[in-house]
């Protein structure tokens, strides 16, 4: 079979949850990074619709994670990922649509109400592996740029503060459910472990997560991670990353 091709950003939950299954799963693929706000007539153009990550792979094209992990399990079985129990199959969808459609909103628009404030730092972030002329001219458009996010994204007092309460929750429920064999799910990593703590690693950014951030962190962005740092969720998250994030296969 020809090379799948995924279409991403750098530095976001949903194409990291596509690239973490590649890679658990060893499957050779090429990857197409866009920046977020140029990404938008340069997706359209092509599939349609602004949002990533988009798949690409001997004639069809798959949009959305969920999707996408759907597709990859079928065309490359193993190493599985979803469990085989059905009831446990079950479970680890719903929650991965729990996970997609409220949590990771929710952990999204909480970071970056602090993190998009730092704009070169944050616009370096986004635009990591570019040339540095490339990232000197999006860090000066960056302004307009977050202007955009902070409406699609509805990045407003009241619903970050939502968001936080959600943030919150979901941490809870990782640390509650992963207590008695380490995992959410039957007592081996599955698709539930995977969308869990890549949906929740912005709250403590494993280092295994595969874009570099630069130290020191920013004021916002410390203060954000200083939030969750004791909370018994963000060890699950990091012991996934830990244990289960393998090196890329793009």
């Amino acid at each position: 079979m020809n090379e799948p091709e995924l279409w991403q950003f750098r530095f976001s939950l949903y194409p990291e949850k596509v690239r973490w299954a590649m890679d658990f799963k060893g499957i050779f693929y090429r990857r197409h990074s866009v920046l977020p706000g140029p990404h938008v007539p340069v997706l359209l153009s092509r599939f349609g619709q602004k949002s990533v990550p988009i798949l690409r792979h001997d004639g069809h094209v798959i949009k959305q994670s969920a999707a996408i992990l759907d597709y990859l399990e079928q065309h490359w079985p193993g190493p599985a990922l979803y469990p085989t129990d059905y009831k446990e199959r079950e479970g680890a969808l719903l929650l991965q649509h729990w996970l997609d459609h409220e949590t990771g909103p929710a952990v999204r628009r909480a970071a970056f109400q602090e993190w998009l404030p730092h704009t070169d730092y944050t616009a370096r972030v986004f635009a990591t592996e570019l040339p540095e002329w490339q990232q000197r001219l999006y860090v000066t458009a960056f302004p307009a740029i977050r202007g955009v996010m902070k409406r699609d994204m509805r990045i407003t007092p009241a619903e970050c503060e939502r968001a936080r309460a959600l943030t919150l929750k979901a941490l809870d429920y990782v640390a509650e459910h992963s207590q008695q064999t380490g995992y959410l799910i039957g007592d081996h990593f599955t698709l539930a472990d995977l969308c869990a703590a890549t949906i929740l690693q912005p709250t403590c950014l494993p280092p295994e997560y595969p874009v570099m951030l630069p130290q020191p962190f920013p004021t916002g962005w410390q203060h954000w991670l200083d939030r969750w740092k004791d909370h018994p969720g963000t060890e699950y998250v990091r012991r996934m990353y830990r244990v289960h994030r393998n090196a890329s296969t793009a």
